[in-house]
């Protein structure tokens, strides 16, 4: 399914954050729709990447478990699982850096590079230095 840059409310994305979104919503997630929430906002629904495979029925393995929802306080989408059957998507949601980071560890180094790039990552943002700069730090 490919989904449109537009979505049902409009939330203060950043465009790095919008480019992987979309990247996500293209190519690693199944069955994604984007769904109106009460507070006026949307969220995505979809296929939890890592417990919807291990149902019993095809029924329970194309149900939508999975959803990212925009969190205002950190100006960020988090992934959340309503099944919780796999250790990645249970606890609490992720941030959208640790969903790229169980989906996809060198997707996820390229967001944490373009977000260094922006100033956007380490202390007081959500989203940690990129490992190659994380290295720099430590011989300095």
């Amino acid at each position: 399914m490919k989904t449109s840059t537009g979505s049902i409310c409009q939330v203060k994305e950043s465009p790095i954050d919008q480019r992987y979104r979309l990247l996500l919503l293209n190519r690693y997630l199944k069955s994604v729709k984007e769904v109106p929430v009460a507070s006026g906002s949307s969220k995505w629904v979809f296929c939890c990447p890592f417990c919807s495979s291990l149902g019993r029925k095809e029924a329970k393995r194309n149900e939508r478990k999975g959803a990212l929802l925009w969190n205002d306080l950190q100006n960020s989408w988090v992934f959340f699982c309503a099944k919780k059957g796999s250790s990645e998507c249970s606890g609490g949601g992720k941030t959208l850096e640790k969903f790229l980071s169980a989906l996809d560890d060198d997707l996820a180094e390229k967001y944490r590079i373009d977000r260094w790039n922006s100033g956007t990552t380490g202390k007081g943002h959500n989203c940690p230095d990129p490992k190659s700069t994380q290295e720099v730090h430590k011989h300095l």
